[in-house]
């Protein structure tokens, strides 16, 4: 686990949408944020029922961290759906598929040229993108891709 991302930048987008930010959205968000990898919403639900959180508020939760930008869902090779809370600012996801860990990069230069590209040969005026790569991890590799 690494720290959490600065709560008071989450509480002012919950502010600034008007949303009460509770002490297990709170925990639920520190727990995507303090993690290393991703996590489906069974595992963070199991990791927080010691604290009073249920399923169910995991799932509320998750679904409302998602849609305000902060967890990014994404997949592991078997097409299980984790989250991931990206770091604020500007990063990308690396993702292994088999343990599920997350290595963030910047990727500006070449994602900056590549929408340059883009918008030169569609016409599209470019406001924004995202962005996951996949991979297996090196200690998944030289486990044989069983990993885990």
């Amino acid at each position: 686990m690494t720290d959490p991302e600065p709560t008071h930048d989450i509480e002012a987008v919950f502010r600034e949408k008007g949303i009460p930010f509770t002490r297990q959205r709170r925990l639920i968000w520190e727990f995507f944020a303090g993690a290393d990898r991703a996590a489906t919403i069974g595992e963070a639900a199991d990791a927080l029922r010691g604290d009073g959180v249920g399923q169910a508020t995991v799932y509320r939760a998750v679904i409302l961290l998602s849609d305000l930008g902060l967890l990014a869902r994404v997949q592991d090779r078997r097409g299980e759906i984790c989250y991931t809370a990206p770091t604020i600012g500007h990063s990308h996801p690396l993702i292994c598929g088999v343990c599920r860990r997350v290595v963030r990069f910047d990727g500006d230069g070449d994602v900056k040229e590549l929408e340059a590209r883009l918008s030169a040969a569609t016409g599209f005026s470019i406001y924004g993108h995202h962005l996951e790569v996949y991979g297996i991890c090196p200690d998944c590799r030289r486990d044989g891709g069983a990993g885990g």
